[in-house]
């Protein structure tokens, strides 16, 4: 930690502490243990503190480099596929895998949006985007919106834990992590639960749908036979 703190202070006043950022986020689209949102935090903290880097351009090159990212993990899950990937084919890979089959199909606007927050979460909906063949157009309007705000969300949390310790660098590093890791703990458990709520709505709207075609076949394949020996048509057929 103590190491972690020593380095985003050394590389805060370089000039090209924004391409590490862009250069972090973009890798963190597809290879989920790269910590840019952590690196992102606590560069706002700083900034906070002692104005430096830019909180703008930390936004910007945070934003750009998820957005691309993205866009890579959707040509990967399009072109290679996700079931390449050991890590989902079992466990918590392959759980985020299905969970992002159904929300994708289900209501993809907000999944994409809520899943950019939970990291191992959005990189199996960018995967399954493109293998799906999720239409690119519709993905990238809407990961850059959910990237712009994830970008905002990340800085914004660093800035005002910075501005509360503005007089210790490093504990407001400290606090603007801590409290990024509790905001993602608790925005993955309420993602789950609304996800899991409308998950059982459209299960039952489904199974509810199924049963009206059933009923409704069941009643043609009943009406059928009684037209054909009404008789009426027996008197048309008899010679």
């Amino acid at each position: 930690m103590r190491a972690f703190e020593a380095w985003i202070t050394t590389i805060a006043d370089a000039w090209w502490v924004h391409l590490v950022v862009l250069g972090l986020s973009f890798l963190d689209g597809f290879f989920p243990t790269v910590p840019s949102e952590s690196v992102v935090v606590s560069l706002g903290s700083l900034w906070a503190s002692s104005g430096k880097p830019s909180i703008i351009l930390l936004g910007l090159a945070a934003w750009a480099g998820a957005c691309l990212g993205d866009n890579v993990a959707y040509a990967i899950g399009r072109f290679v596929g996700w079931d390449r990937f050991r890590f989902f084919r079992e466990g918590r890979g392959r759980g985020a895998v299905e969970a992002a089959h159904r929300g994708l199909r289900r209501r993809a606007l907000l999944f994409l949006m809520t899943a950019r927050y939970i990291p191992f979460g959005r990189t199996a909906v960018n995967l399954v985007a493109g293998a799906l063949r999720y239409p690119h157009r519709q993905f990238l309007h809407r990961d850059l919106l959910s990237t712009f705000t994830w970008a905002v969300y990340s800085v914004t949390i660093g800035a005002v834990a910075g501005q509360w310790f503005e007089h210790n660098k490093t504990l407001g590093i400290g606090v603007a992590l801590v409290a990024a890791v509790v905001i993602a703990l608790i925005a993955d458990r309420v993602v789950n639960i609304v996800h899991r709520v409308l998950d059982r709505r459209a299960d039952a709207r489904e199974a509810a749908e199924a049963q009206g075609e059933e009923t409704s076949d069941g009643a043609a394949s009943d009406d059928g036979p009684d037209d054909e020996s009404s008789p009426e048509i027996a008197a048309r057929r008899a010679p």
